[in-house]
């Protein structure tokens, strides 16, 4: 009889357990939260924290509660598919979402081709995702290196500038948006010609080299897609070799004019800077962006926010409103609902081509100008550039 009762007892714990994974979506998160990676990944944790628990206050998505289980990608290629395996393995997860640099992207994706799960790339923006290594399973929300390049193209043509010296990042981003901004030259602006092509390491921290380089090339405007440290390193050598103040400008992709970057330099960030962010803000230029700020800066204590969060966060809402479209989180369902699917964001309304399942996320780009009111460099005017290439 004891026996009986137990097994029972057994059976009845096993199928509690059952119909509460049923009544839950699990969500798998790579963004780097330790060593230098973490100032990206830790802001984009929020905004992907910020969207599950508004979901979630809103009853789930078609009534099941959303369960992220986030590993840490360490801003490493190899680490990020070991734990992208493990999510849909060991964890049971229906979607990836995440990554932060182009190489980790391209690793998450190639676990999500193997192993038939949707990868939402919400930052990775190497053309190749989008292009020669598109699979059924992959979308990206960010902007890719062909929009980015060409946005640098036209800025360019504004200047009137004739000789251009480009330094770009030796890995897959650095390479593609190189070859997106040549590609956008020749739309834009055929007769600027590329002086000199510069390729640090990825990582890299000593810049003297290309600096004395690019001066010595004498070009009128310097590219770049040197981001995060990269850019903090590369400024703070070459603005005593007057650098900055010998070209008409330095147009540089890789969302330097972000706050995380400008913030941190301070007085230290160059004159004659025109770069690219997702997200400002003091920018309330999109209607439902105050209303992001404001609830991101509660829970940062900050109004002065990041912009990495809302990356993060247009990821989520984009799988949310595929799986209430598809009525089911079937992948093969929500594939064909991402598909063509438009929402509404803090930054603006934003669709998923069918075709090559990339979001037509624009940027907005501008000057870094002091401005009364504010500590730091900021980007005045701001002129939104669409995702469009004609």
């Amino acid at each position: 009889m004891k026996r009986m009762l137990s097994g029972a007892v057994a059976m009845a714990a096993l199928m509690t357990a059952s119909a509460v994974a049923a009544e839950e979506i699990k969500i798998g998160v790579l963004y780097p939260t330790s060593g230098g990676g973490a100032i990206y990944g830790g802001p984009a944790m929020e905004g992907h924290n910020m969207a599950v628990e508004e979901l979630n206050a809103a009853g789930g998505i078609n009534g099941m509660k959303v369960v992220s289980i986030a590993r840490d990608s360490k801003l490493n290629p190899s680490e990020a598919a070991s734990a992208a395996k493990e999510l849909i393995t060991k964890d049971g997860v229906k979607v990836l979402l995440g990554g932060v640099s182009s190489a980790v992207g391209l690793a998450i994706s190639e676990v999500a081709k193997q192993e038939g799960v949707i990868y939402i790339a919400t930052i990775p923006k190497t053309i190749q995702m989008t292009t020669s290594k598109l699979h059924p399973h992959v979308f990206r929300t960010a902007s890719n290196t062909d929009f980015e390049g060409d946005a640098m193209a036209q800025l360019i043509k504004e200047t009137g500038a004739k000789t251009v010296c480009d330094i770009q990042l030796d890995y897959a981003y650095g390479h593609d948006l190189a070859a997106g901004l040549k590609a956008g030259l020749e739309r834009h602006a055929p007769d600027v010609k590329i002086v000199a092509n510069l390729w640090p390491k990825l990582g890299a921290t000593d810049y003297n080299v290309f600096v004395t380089q690019i001066m010595g090339a004498g070009c009128e405007v310097v590219t770049s897609g040197l981001w995060g440290s990269h850019f903090v390193n590369f400024a703070q050598q070459a603005s005593p070799f007057g650098l900055f103040g010998q070209i008409k400008a330095f147009i540089s992709g890789g969302e330097v004019a972000s706050h995380e970057v400008a913030g941190k330099m301070g007085d230290d960030y160059p004159d004659k800077v025109v770069s690219n962010t997702y997200e400002l803000w003091y920018d309330d230029s999109a209607p439902g962006h105050r209303a992001f700020h404001d609830k991101l800066s509660a829970r940062s204590g900050t109004k002065e926010t990041a912009m990495w969060p809302v990356l993060a966060y247009n990821g989520v809402n984009f799988y949310a409103a595929a799986v209430k479209k598809a009525g089911s989180t079937d992948a093969e369902a929500v594939i064909k609902a991402l598909e063509g699917l438009t929402i509404d964001t803090p930054v603006g309304e934003r669709t998923i081509n069918a075709k090559d399942h990339q979001a037509n996320t624009g940027q907005y780009w501008g000057p870094m100008v002091k401005r009364e009111g504010f500590a730091y460099k900021v980007m005045h005017p701001v002129t939104y550039i669409p995702a469009e290439i004609q």
